[in-house]
């Protein structure tokens, strides 16, 4: 089943009409559906689908001769590029070279061969090609960076990413609300995880998270250990994380590093799309209020309660960690998703009539107490345009087992005094409420204009 990538479709489809694009790449963790795509995107093309493996150069030569359809005795990889370039004279061809690293390991020459024959022999030709990759790093080195050999023959790179909730929802669509949030938090929307989901949440929590023969999973070790080779304090910072620090100050005590190594690190797992930096929306300067998160839900389940139950995990009592350490643990974890949940509705549904306007960027923004050591602010702040003057709408995301109050909608509203924003046209104010909301509360929003009310089963609705 093929869901979603409507945008990496469409430019990978610009890429091939255009004549003058040779190039391009595709990378992304591993799971995330590349190979997937590409071949959705190729089945009606004449196509050379090369899949490197790590094995020594003559191998690779072999697997790349069975790719083309050529039988030699002896090749050389100017050989078979030679092959594709007679083909390439007779019609269009696209070349994939999926695990392009591989590829380059097995021999150093490779890479600098292929960029001969794409740049000299080919450029007046119809072939195109695509490299693709897991290794964050890796692609960057060789592919699309500042220093990569392609970077100027280059006219395309596309970041795999998870799957919205939306698609995901192809993947459980019968499921309920509640479910469903579970279903798309444990995944990732990561379309492998997605395709081991089985009927209940607990049962797909163990299928992801606890199996015995764990080489079937995406365990985020396993995608940290694609890029880096030390993961100790990687996965003690994850940990961190998870856990709910995400000051650079908080996280420096917590794993004994000072700050000025605990920024690298940092800095290396963003570059690998484990992490993400933020910043309140409108103040993104303001380095004092910088803090980190984990990116994906699926790894952030993984270090909120896998790691910290380690004995319970390595010693298969997997039945007990389930109900005594991960059940009845979930609310934060089931907020954090909903809040994911929620931008996700916002970008889906900006330039729609259900919302004021046009939504620019989305971000959110909070206050720090120094002295309680606590933090208060909006779940999503966003910004637009509404009439030809800027607009804004402070959102709060609330994942509870009771209906919202019209408190609720005072607090909103007198925390946006603090906020520092440059509204001159209209504020919205929104509650995303995972319980629904009070007869009150909808009595009153639905008199004041600028109040907007989302349930959970709103985002759910199909």
């Amino acid at each position: 089943m093929f869901v979603g990538r409507a945008k990496e479709k469409a430019a990978l489809n610009s890429f091939y009409e255009k004549a003058k694009e040779r190039v391009a790449c595709v990378y992304g963790r591993t799971g995330i559906g590349k190979t997937t795509l590409l071949k959705e995107f190729a089945k009606d093309k004449k196509t050379i689908f090369f899949t490197a493996y790590a094995t020594t150069d003559e191998a690779e030569l072999e697997i790349l001769a069975a790719a083309i359809g050529v039988k030699k005795p002896v090749y050389t990889l100017e050989n078979l590029l030679d092959e594709i370039t007679e083909i390439g004279r007779r019609e269009p061809v696209l070349v994939i070279i999926d695990h392009y690293p591989n590829f380059v390991k097995a021999n150093a020459k490779y890479d600098k061969i292929l960029h001969s024959y794409v740049t000299e022999q080919w450029v007046r030709m119809p072939v195109k090609l695509i490299l693709c990759g897991d290794s964050y790093l890796a692609m960057e080195k060789k592919v699309y960076g500042k220093k990569a050999m392609w970077k100027d023959a280059l006219s395309l790179a596309i970041e795999v990413e998870p799957m919205n909730f939306f698609d995901s929802r192809s993947f459980f669509p019968d499921a309920k609300a509640e479910d469903a949030l579970m279903y798309y938090g444990m995944t990732g929307g990561i379309p492998y995880a997605l395709t081991n989901l089985v009927d209940d949440v607990e049962g797909s929590m163990m299928r992801l998270f606890l199996r015995e023969e764990d080489d079937v999973t995406l365990l985020p070790e396993k995608t940290l250990a694609t890029e880096l080779r030390e993961l100790s304090y990687y996965n003690r910072m994850l940990a961190t994380l998870a856990s709910g620090k995400s000051r650079v100050n908080a996280i420096s005590a917590e794993v004994g590093k000072p700050k000025d190594i605990v920024v690298p690190y940092m800095n290396t797992l963003m570059a690998i799309g484990v992490v993400k930096k933020e910043n309140p929306v409108t103040e993104k300067t303001n380095r004092k209020k910088t803090r980190y998160s984990i990116k994906n839900s699926y790894d952030r389940f993984w270090y909120q309660y896998i790691v910290p139950n380690m004995a319970l995990y390595y010693t298969g009592n997997f039945s007990k960690l389930v109900s005594d350490r991960i059940l009845p643990k979930l609310t934060d974890f089931r907020q954090y998703v909903f809040t994911n949940m929620c931008r996700e509705y916002l970008e889906k549904e900006s330039g729609k009539d259900t919302l004021p306007f046009v939504v620019n960027e989305i971000g959110n923004w909070w206050e720090n107490d120094e002295e309680r050591h606590t933090t208060d602010g909006f779940d999503l702040v966003a910004l637009g345009e509404n009439e030809g003057k800027s607009a804004i709408i402070f959102a709060r995301c609330y994942y509870t087992e009771r209906p919202i109050e019209i408190a609720t909608l005072k607090e909103l509203i007198e925390l946006t005094k603090h906020a520092k924003h440059k509204a001159e046209g209209d504020i919205f104010y929104l509650v995303f409420s995972s319980c629904g909301f009070h007869e009150n509360t909808q009595t009153v929003a639905a008199t004041i204009k600028n109040i907007m009310l989302i349930s959970l089963s709103d985002i759910c609705e199909k």
